[in-house]
């Protein structure tokens, strides 16, 4: 039985020192991965950034663009809509402005963004709203210039665009390029 018992003993103790010269290992290619995914996630936030800034850019040339400011003015004076577009759950978000109410107007069912990027029930609405409201050629909306809003300052603008004496409201849709696709589209 002890004999047992020292086999045993001296098992667990090469494991452990396997276990210990494997986690030394480690630790250089847990430092490579680092240094290889950091630029990396930098370099791709510096993409979209940029490509964000080209977009503005393009808004501003066809006059479409309107500071946070402006937003504020119009929705308090007309009302009209603020259109949310989310791209994700961590952005891009874009802000859109239109004199429109889009709940009246809509011929479609309006639901959440969570469900709408998730289901095709809301692939009609997405893609009326892409048409009418925030498409580059021919959509009505104003982009808002929100690069230097705080988080704050939006979601008091959202709240006050949640109460029941407001003109002024709020949408929240998903583009059309995060929707699931049919298989064999």
């Amino acid at each position: 039985m002890p004999s047992r018992e020292a086999d045993n003993w001296r098992e667990l103790r090469q494991r452990g020192s396997l276990g210990i010269v494997l986690g030394v290992v480690a630790i250089p290619v847990l430092m490579a991965g680092a240094c290889v995914a950091l630029p990396f996630h930098f370099g791709a936030r510096w993409v979209r950034g940029h490509r964000e800034h080209r977009f503005r850019m393009r808004m501003k040339a066809q006059r479409r663009l309107i500071s946070w400011q402006d937003l504020l003015h119009r929705m308090h004076t007309r009302g009209g809509t603020c259109i949310e577009e989310r791209f994700s759950p961590k952005g891009p978000v874009r802000f859109w402005w239109t004199p429109e109410d889009v709940y009246a107007q809509s011929p479609y069912e309006i639901i959440d963004w969570f469900t709408m990027r998730k289901g095709r029930r809301s692939v009609a609405f997405v893609q009326w709203c892409r048409e009418r409201y925030t498409s580059e050629t021919s959509g009505a909306a104003f982009l808002v210039d929100t690069f230097v809003v705080p988080k704050r300052e939006i979601y008091t603008l959202w709240s006050e665009c949640r109460s029941e004496g407001s003109a002024a409201r709020w949408v929240e849709v998903a583009p059309p390029e995060i929707l699931p696709h049919e298989p064999g589209e």
